[in-house]
């Protein structure tokens, strides 16, 4: 009786050690797997992050009011993100405009895109519609989206110009996306 009481003991003791080990090592690899993974989604918008100021670089070396259709698809299309960017679905430039420099805008956009219109109406006082956009095919809807309509894409826009940071959405369903997927929009001012 003592031999078995002794056996199951020690069973029970080696079990309870093994399982204790195991664990131990589960952990560790899911540990260093989720510090790999966060590093590799920093590391990515690290990347999207600078495709963005790259934008704004852009937009600087011609003035954010001269800056034509043609010449921001030049620039988008150079950045070739559908190859380099995979997760970018678009980048696009958005114009902070005023009740009072509204109709100069609108002819603005309007002699590159004749049918270029800002939606949808809202109650904000001032306009933040998306100018441009590359690729244009996926991205037709966004054309003339005026982000202040909705409070989300607002305050992480506003946020945006007011610190001179880059900022991103909380989640979003893109006007582009037909399947409604959440997304977020990444904005540098």
């Amino acid at each position: 009786v003592g031999v078995i009481i002794l056996s199951l003991c020690l069973t029970m003791t080696a079990w309870q050690f093994s399982k204790y080990q195991i664990d131990n090592r589960s952990a560790a690899r899911f540990g260093q797997s989720r510090e790999q993974t966060v590093a590799l989604l920093k590391e990515r918008m690290q990347k999207y992050e600078d495709a963005l100021w790259a934008g704004v670089a852009a937009v600087g070396s011609h003035g954010s009011d001269v800056i034509g259709l043609s010449e921001w698809r030049t620039f988008a299309q150079s950045l070739r993100i559908d190859e380099k960017y995979p997760g970018i679905n678009g980048i696009g430039v958005i114009h902070y405009v005023i009740p009072e420099t509204l109709d100069g805008y609108l002819a603005a956009r309007r002699s590159e895109r004749p049918d270029f219109r800002i939606h949808p109406m809202h109650e904000n006082p001032e306009y933040l519609p998306i100018s441009f956009i590359e690729p244009i095919a996926i991205n037709a809807a966004a054309v003339g989206l005026d982000v202040a309509h909705e409070s989300n894409r607002r305050a992480a826009a506003l946020a945006s110009r007011d610190t001179g940071l880059a900022q991103i959405t909380g989640p979003i369903v893109l006007v582009q996306d037909a399947g409604s997927t959440p997304g977020f929009l990444f904005y540098a001012p």
